[in-house]
């Protein structure tokens, strides 16, 4: 997956906290406040980014022709907490940087490149609200290949896998631990390609 994906994953994980910078700027725009260039820099520059990153992710989940693999699912559980967790790890802290001041901000940004460097570095990818608002939820899964193997990996999917269980899944692999779902409930899987390790 190119650093262009990972950047719009992380990105987009962040939703909460753009909206509310894009409350705080514009209320301070209202008020009068003292750097209107800040504020409007601020704005354009998150809602530039905010509709790139969308179409990135967009284009990967919906339009790129990856290379599908099919698997067959031994267990599946649902990762309840990981949006919640992620929520009060690494969003509710950054509110605290006051987003009305340029020198606030280039704090802000030094952290949040340097978090998103190591995300990306490491193929860290969390869920984001959007996802969740598509229907997507990532699943811990348990999966068969064609070798009869089992292998580990998380499942971002809008079917409901706790109920699949010895059922085939498509997906194409998004990084080494996250695999996207394919499967779509209007046609049938076709001859299956399974990914080896």
């Amino acid at each position: 997956m190119s650093v262009f994906v990972y950047f719009s994953m992380y990105y987009l994980s962040f939703f909460p906290l753009w909206l509310t910078i894009l409350f705080i700027d514009i209320k301070s725009l209202i008020d009068g406040g003292a750097d209107k260039w800040t504020e409007i820099i601020g704005l354009a520059g998150i809602i530039i980014v905010f509709f790139i990153s969308a179409l990135i992710l967009f284009m990967k989940f919906y339009v790129s022709d990856d290379e599908k693999y099919t698997f067959t699912i031994q267990d599946a559980k649902e990762s309840k907490t990981i949006t919640a967790d992620f929520l009060l790890t690494y969003i509710l802290p950054l509110i605290a940087f006051d987003f009305r001041q340029w020198d606030e901000v280039v704090k802000f940004l030094i952290f949040f490149f340097t978090l998103g460097y190591l995300c990306i570095r490491h193929s860290y990818l969390s869920t984001n609200i959007l996802l969740e608002f598509m229907n997507y939820r990532m699943y811990d899964c348990k999966l068969l290949n064609g070798d009869y193997k089992e292998v580990k990996r998380i499942i971002i999917s809008k079917n409901i896998l706790t109920i699949k269980k010895g059922e085939y899944v498509q997906v194409k692999i998004l990084n080494n631990e996250y695999f996207l779902d394919l499967y779509d409930k209007a046609r049938k899987i076709k001859p299956y390609k399974f990914f080896q390790r």
